[in-house]
């Protein structure tokens, strides 16, 4: 078998240096800011979601893997728990052979590239949920998946539960690894997911002039000219940094994490503020 790549190979003509998507990250204070946990990620990506690509083994052809999409709750652990008929062909094929995987990955934006996005591979076995835990789980599913409510009580179907094994997370290109089980199952989802998207597009909307400051003066970028918010998270935010020198990926930490957007809201002003006493040739400790 062939050795796994350790990165991605680029063309001849390509240097790593050269590559207009290079990362940095920074901090106020000058630390690495920090970022979530890729349980992290994977918990978050997992619990915003409800659908997913679900790999059984068939039986005939035997041992293929056979796809199928498959609606899900989740339950405290993360493992994602199941609702479907006893006539459907994934469900014929775990009662021969649990072994399963379900896929759960990131939207794509209009016009991006889909390999960029975040996806999640939650693999092991799928065993039907015992009578003691059937109450708790349907609730569980129905608050999840409420237009399951006209089929909820068919005769043949059943609750499944995905004990999760091992979890495989790609955040994008050359961002991925092997997540502790353990890990993921502690961990938390973000409780900025739900209103992630509207930060985002406020900031790219109304403060492109703020975010050209962060990256100059807080993210060592001194000859950004534009720059577009990509993401946040309770821990800080990503950016997109152009200038002369190529586009770069940005980060920058919160001086604490933030449960909701009000808190983000106080936390970008203190540091468009501090952004621009250093423009101004001052200390971000001086007073406004």
């Amino acid at each position: 078998m062939a050795q796994r790549p350790a990165r991605h190979q680029l063309p001849d003509e390509i240097s790593e240096d050269a590559d207009s998507d290079t990362s940095s990250s920074a901090s106020g204070g000058g630390a690495p800011p920090s970022a979530p946990s890729h349980a992290e990620r994977c918990r978050t990506l997992v619990a915003s979601k409800s659908r997913g690509a679900l790999s059984t083994l068939a039986a005939d052809p035997a041992g293929h893997p056979f796809g199928s999409v498959a609606s899900y709750a989740l339950d405290d652990r993360g493992n994602p728990l199941l609702f479907v008929s006893r006539m459907a062909e994934h469900t014929q094929n775990v009662l021969r052979d649990p072994r399963s995987s379900l896929l759960v990955t990131e939207p794509v934006p209009d016009g991006a590239d889909p390999l960029a996005s975040g996806r999640v591979t939650l693999l092991g076995d799928l065993h039907e949920v015992g009578d003691s835990e059937r109450v708790e789980v349907r609730d569980r599913y129905l608050a999840a998946n409420p237009t399951s409510a006209y089929y909820i009580d068919f005769g043949d179907f059943a609750f499944f539960r995905l004990d999760v094994g091992s979890v495989r997370y790609v955040g994008g290109y050359g961002r991925m690894s092997w997540v502790d089980v353990d890990a993921y199952a502690a961990a938390e989802a973000d409780p900025l997911a739900a209103a992630a998207a509207g930060i985002i597009e406020h900031m790219n909307a109304n403060h492109g002039e703020a975010q050209v400051l962060l990256c100059r003066h807080l993210a060592e970028r001194p000859d950004t000219q534009s720059a577009v918010m990509s993401g946040v998270d309770r821990y800080g935010f990503d950016m997109i940094a152009t200038g002369p020198s190529g586009r770069a990926a940005v980060r920058l930490g919160f001086p604490m994490p933030c449960t909701d957007s009000g808190q983000v809201r106080k936390a970008m002003v203190a540091m468009v503020a501090d952004a621009r006493r250093l423009a101004a040739g001052r200390s971000p400790a001086d007073p406004a």
